[in-house]
């Protein structure tokens, strides 16, 4: 009976706090991107489970934005480009504060602990399969993308290998 009680109060808490986080940028702590070089963010073990055999390439700009920083673009065997990106300039604020009228903000569960969304454009809702931009507040004014481009059926849906980069990147910056 107890044991009832225990998982229906977890339940309400857990449900509490994605309600309450929702709307903000709390987050387990600030994790600087400052000199953090994002090739760096994911380890070769965790690359082999990825199906990473490329080695990453860095890049010196974050592509297709104002955005500041530096990036790696990651080739996965089953086809497709990954980007994980250190964003200097900018948190997740810019995309769910409604101010950027070309693309809105789709909340997504949690990276680690850390306030996660991806952005949609247009009218309709991105296939599993179509390119997956997805964003995760880690410090103040600063945040790291994940984009994975467009790939085909017989690949992972592009947003799963998003929020897996996102996941081992956010594990090294907590480390």
């Amino acid at each position: 009976m107890s044991g009832r009680v225990v998982r229906f109060l977890a339940a309400v808490l857990v449900l509490l706090g994605v309600s309450t986080a929702c709307g903000s940028s709390d987050r387990p702590r600030e994790l600087s991107l400052d000199d953090v070089r994002p090739c760096d963010l994911i380890s070769r073990a965790e690359l082999r489970d990825l199906r990473v055999e490329a080695p990453p390439r860095p890049v010196s700009v974050v592509a297709g934005s104002d955005e500041e920083g530096t990036s790696c673009r990651y080739s996965p065997v089953y086809g497709g480009t990954v980007s994980v990106a250190v964003v200097t300039n900018h948190g997740i604020a810019r995309w769910t504060n409604g101010s950027m009228a070309s693309s809105r903000a789709v909340e997504l569960p949690r990276v680690r602990g850390y306030r996660a969304i991806r952005l949609e454009y247009g009218e309709s809702e991105s296939g599993p399969h179509d390119s997956c931009t997805s964003y995760v507040d880690v410090a103040s004014d600063q945040s790291l993308k994940v984009h994975v481009s467009e790939n085909s059926a017989d690949d992972p849906p592009t947003c799963e290998t998003a929020r897996r980069f996102a996941g081992n990147a956010v594990r090294t910056l907590s480390e």
